[in-house]
């Protein structure tokens, strides 16, 4: 049999039904439009006083549920409830004939509602105990168990679910633990099954402590405090970019020192710059500067007029050219990877070395502000390799013990 809902109006369509058959009727319902979704359905077999409630599971009549109509006129309709609503259904008249075996009664007849309930509420209680079974035995660990959501209230729960599946799960309250609670799809309810939170547990051990070290290569690795393995060393320094556009041409040093007040010639001005190393030489212990001691407590390492000519002897070198083949590769200073060799005779690796750059050389930032000395001459450093050939203005080496 097949069973049309629209509303509160029935349409079937149906074979031919003849009495005293047995575990046989089987029944299928169509309902269309939104008001029975989320109802628990009834339907309801009438003949005179006599009335048989079936519930519908999955909106069906299987054979199992013994729909076992006798001879005659029945009327059929449907009820649903959902929380504090109930819809029903106009009546259809359902026409059962007599059939050739007339001589035996029916046997079974549909349980009435309280039965039903009694039975489905046994059938839960059985699976309810099963799986606690389960559960103890270590066959069932609860991971089956799923929480579909939380909510602060009953009320927000029911107005956020309107239309709940038979056994779904959700907590309910503002923070842990919460009450979980079960929808009872028999009864059309929310049913508060407590709160599932177990005691604190113990504070487990102290976690390990990473710290990250880097090396001026880029190699990020790390070391921890508990003995553990540690990630694998990664890289994180980036290519090297490509070179950018050159940049506008600033105001030269002398240009400035206009501005500041200087009021001597350009030429002037470039001779004091290309000085300023060979005047700082002379101001150190053990420079040429003339010193007035009038003194008797004069220290041994002290610089002393009659020391100057015997003891200290600065070497100076000026327009020393530097081509572009003598530079090559260094790992000296991390941003200035290049280094090139300047002969400079005299010169020891005890000597201290100032080299001054020209102007423009000097601000363009490629070269390092410091200078090393070797056995012959004096190293200088440099971001890249000059793409011509470069003029030192001044080198002062002063001897160092």
């Amino acid at each position: 049999m097949e069973f049309y809902i629209d509303g509160q109006t029935i349409r079937f369509t149906s074979p031919v039904i003849a009495a005293n058959s047995r575990d046989y009727l089987t029944a299928r319902f169509h309902f269309s439009g939104e008001e029975w979704e989320g109802c628990s359905k009834w339907v309801h077999f009438r003949q005179g006083e006599t009335v048989y409630d079936l519930s519908l599971e999955n909106d069906e009549i299987s054979s199992g549920m013994h729909l076992n109509l006798s001879l005659g006129q029945w009327e059929v309709y449907l009820t649903g409830h959902r929380e504090e609503t109930r819809i029903t259904t106009v009546p259809v008249l359902l026409q059962v004939r007599e059939s050739g075996l007339i001589d035996e009664p029916l046997h079974q007849i549909p349980l009435s509602v309280a039965e039903q309930v009694d039975s489905k509420a046994n059938l839960a209680l059985e699976k309810a105990r099963a799986v606690e079974e389960r559960i103890e035995s270590g066959v069932l660990d609860g991971r089956d168990f799923q929480i579909l959501g939380f909510y602060e209230s009953l009320e927000a729960l029911r107005a956020a679910v309107e239309t709940p599946e038979r056994g779904d799960v959700y907590g309910v309250g503002t923070e842990a633990p919460y009450q979980i609670y079960v929808y009872d799809g028999l009864n059309d309810r929310w049913v508060n099954n407590g709160s599932i939170q177990g005691p604190r547990g113990d504070d487990g051990e102290k976690g390990a402590t990473f710290s990250p070290q880097i090396d001026g290569s880029g190699n990020l690795s790390w070391v921890n405090d508990k003995g553990l393995p540690n990630p694998e060393t990664v890289n994180i320094r980036g290519d090297k970019g490509e070179k950018g556009d050159k940049g506008d041409s600033g105001e030269s040093p002398y240009e400035l020192a206009v501005k500041e007040g200087f009021g001597g010639t350009e030429a002037t001005f470039n001779w004091s710059l290309a000085h300023i190393a060979d005047h700082a030489a002379q101001h150190r212990a053990g420079g040429t500067d003339p010193l007035e001691v009038e003194t008797d407590s004069i220290q041994a390492g002290a610089v002393t007029r009659a020391k100057l000519a015997s003891d200290v002897k600065v070497l100076a070198f000026t327009e020393k050219a530097v081509d572009a083949p003598a530079w090559v590769s260094d790992s000296t200073y991390e941003d200035f990877p290049y280094r090139a060799a300047v002969a400079c005779e005299g010169v020891t690796v005890k000597h201290y070395a100032e080299v001054s750059f020209s102007s423009v050389d000097a601000l363009e930032g490629s070269f390092a502000p410091v200078a090393a000395s070797y056995d012959g001459g004096v190293y200088i450093y440099a971001s890249e390799i000059p793409e011509a050939a470069l003029t030192i203005p001044t080198i002062v080496c002063t001897p160092v013990e």
